[in-house]
């Protein structure tokens, strides 16, 4: 299975720091760009080890869109 997740990224040539808003416990730094985006794949697919949920043999999933006032 293949997810896609943003990375919000700030920083400058002394180096790099990113957060994922869809997991928002994540936060990475890096040297590079380079650098950065291969920590954060590695915190993802290590969050997903750990934070995985279990879902009930009837559990479904529906993703809704909800309008926030600006």
């Amino acid at each position: 299975m293949t997810r896609t997740y943003s990375l919000v990224i700030e920083g400058d040539e002394s180096g790099f720091s990113a957060h994922i808003p869809e997991l928002p416990s994540i936060l990475v730094t890096g040297r590079s760009i380079e650098e950065l985006t291969r920590r954060a794949n590695e915190a993802i697919q290590l969050w997903w080890e750990v934070s995985r949920p279990s879902p009930s043999p009837t559990a479904f999933r529906r993703e809704i869109e909800v309008e926030l006032p600006a």
